[in-house]
């Protein structure tokens, strides 16, 4: 009966042993990435909330270009956003989404997902960053805000940005006296709505040519250089890397930005219309 008795008050301290243990053990925190270890493998960035203002004054003081989307006094943005949102409603821009998005790689894809008010309109991949990656820009239409989006993604650092909100653009042309006008993002949108009946017939028709490129100036016959406007501060061997954004859906134009790490911004440095 001793034996007995003295497992029984074994197997109890045991138990009581196990169970104080468990208690006592905290959850562990979730580790955090830092700027310098960007796992790969980790959850897509996925965007923030976007607010429909942006401290206008205070970007136009430090000299920054600021989007037709970003002035709702402008007279002709709602009717400018009614037409892009008819051309989402009829399934247009899921046309184009859909055969596009499925020639990304799959950390794109569920970036996409993720943010599931983008519909994908187009894209380009290149070192943008000068970081010797596979860095990618993205045209976008947000059923959210009902605007057109440029987004850039940094393949060193693993994050999408959104062009005039997260990463700021200075127009450099404006001091050699040769601006061309149209801000980026509302006029892809305004190039768009010109093309709605055909597109609301051909939504693939939009693929024929794409909007947006990063390239090498000098080796793209796209690119008439000597007929456009390049920021004298400007090398001509140095025209690799370029963001170009086309102008419009009829003529040879375009505005080509690059990228200025010190500053961590873009600015536009070369332009062209009627370039044939």
């Amino acid at each position: 009966m001793k034996t007995t008795s003295t497992i029984k008050q074994l197997i109890t301290l045991c138990l009581l042993t196990a169970c104080f243990a468990c208690a006592s053990k905290q959850p562990q925190e979730p580790e955090v990435v830092g700027a310098n270890q960007v796992s790969k493998e980790s959850i897509p960035q996925k965007a923030t909330a976007k607010s429909d203002t942006i401290d206008v004054k205070a970007d136009e003081a430090k000299g920054y270009e600021i989007s037709t989307y970003d002035y709702p006094q402008y007279a002709d943005i709602d009717q400018h956003k009614e037409k892009l949102k008819q051309l989402s409603d009829n399934r247009v821009f899921l046309a184009i989404h859909s055969k596009l998005i499925p020639t990304l790689n799959e950390r794109h894809q569920k970036y996409f997902r993720s943010n599931s008010t983008y519909e994908l309109l187009s894209f380009a991949k290149g070192d943008l960053f000068q970081n010797a990656k596979d860095d990618h820009a993205f045209i976008a239409y947000d059923k959210a805000r009902q605007r057109i989006l440029i987004l850039v993604y940094n393949d060193l650092t693993n994050k999408y940005y959104e062009l005039y909100r997260d990463l700021k653009i200075k127009d450099r042309l404006k001091s050699a006296e040769c601006n061309y006008g149209a801000d980026l993002d509302y006029g892809l949108g305004e190039e768009i709505n010109y093309l709605m009946e055909y597109l609301i017939k051909k939504p693939e028709s939009y693929l024929e040519s794409s909007p947006c490129k990063i390239a090498d100036l000098a080796k793209d016959e796209t690119f008439v250089i000597a007929d456009g406007c390049l920021l004298k501060q400007v090398a001509k061997t140095s025209l690799k890397n370029s963001l170009c954004i086309s102008t419009s859906s009829v003529y040879n134009n375009w505005k080509c930005l690059k990228y200025d790490a010190l500053k961590n911004e873009f600015y536009i440095y070369y332009a062209q219309a009627y370039a044939d």
